[in-house]
């Protein structure tokens, strides 16, 4: 009798990464492609998900019984006939398959098949929140950098050059933060700061927020500032999912994204906020890769 197994996939913005995995969440196969997002690259990125999949999906087909197949793609919102997509492949493969946004698969990637509340910090290039009480599932922020992703690296970003603009009109002098930060992104003015905004993409402005978690380290009071309304600004969205599904003691917590993950500051405010208000949450790490969880969600839905 054939194992079985499903193939799940993680489809972000820089790679996606496709993986067959049986019941016990052995990796049997695997492989790796483009960009999966199509927030980035359009249409291209069905194109490249949907390839990735028929080739795991024909490699390992004489030997296992493919049941499933669970998608987690970044940008998901924006493909206008997700139905359509989905049917099409299932009646190619012969297997249903199902789109989910890349958060989700993040949260169960926080609780796997062990809790069943979580609630799921990303903060990385941009930022959302993500919850479950077992049966609904809310989300906070995550509407783009345009409209709501504060926390995140763009966000820490763009509040350092706000701050020395309005620095700059109410005493006329750069401050001393900004100034080191204009000589990292080669800039003589404050004029610069226009081009470096306006004309950079999102994730090259975020992966200077490294220059805000270095200065805050040597002990700069703006640095640290920035970084503790990051974390203040997660603990409120995560206090607005916790509220809404009536989370209890026994929900969990974890972090995602490179922004939060390497800054500890961003954690211990946005732990500290949430104490605050009585809300106690237990930090777990989960699965280090975010593709187990599609596995895990794919086993909630007893599809494994």
């Amino acid at each position: 009798m054939m194992k079985k197994v499903i193939i799940a996939v993680d489809a972000g913005g820089t790679k996606t990464k496709v993986s067959a995995i049986d019941e016990n969440a052995n990796v049997v196969y695997e492989e790796i492609g483009d960009s999966g997002s199509p927030a980035v690259i359009h249409e291209k990125a069905i194109i490249n998900i949907f390839n990735l999949v028929r080739s795991i999906f024909h490699h390992v087909k004489d030997e296992y019984k493919v049941v499933y197949v669970q998608m987690g793609i970044s940008g998901l919102g924006v493909i206008p006939n997700q139905d359509e997509l989905q049917h099409s492949l299932t009646n190619e493969l012969g297997v249903e398959v199902s789109f989910a946004s890349d958060i989700i698969i993040g949260l169960f990637s926080i609780i796997e098949d062990k809790y069943t509340e979580g609630i799921l910090v990303l903060s990385g290039t941009g930022s959302a929140v993500c919850a479950t009480n077992g049966k609904d599932i809310r989300y906070g922020g995550g509407w783009g950098h345009l409209l709501t992703e504060t926390g995140s690296a763009h966000y820490a970003v763009k509040m350092l050059v706000c701050q020395a603009i309005k620095y700059f009109e109410r005493h006329n002098r750069i401050n001393p933060l900004a100034l080191k930060f204009m000589k990292t992104i080669n800039i003589t003015s404050l004029e610069g700061f226009k081009s470096f905004i306006y004309s950079n993409t999102k994730k090259h402005i975020a992966s200077h927020s490294r220059f805000i978690c270095e200065e805050a380290e040597k002990g700069d009071k703006e640095a640290i500032r920035i970084l503790e309304k990051c974390g203040r600004d997660l603990a409120s969205e995560v206090k607005l999912v916790h509220r809404l599904l009536k989370l209890s003691d026994k929900a969990v917590l974890g972090f995602r994204g490179g922004f939060i993950s390497n800054s500890q500051i961003v954690q211990h405010t946005l732990l500290t906020t949430l104490a605050k208000k009585g809300i106690q949450l237990k930090l777990v790490t989960g699965s280090t890769d975010p593709i187990y969880g599609a596995y895990y969600l794919a086993k909630r839905k007893n599809k494994i």
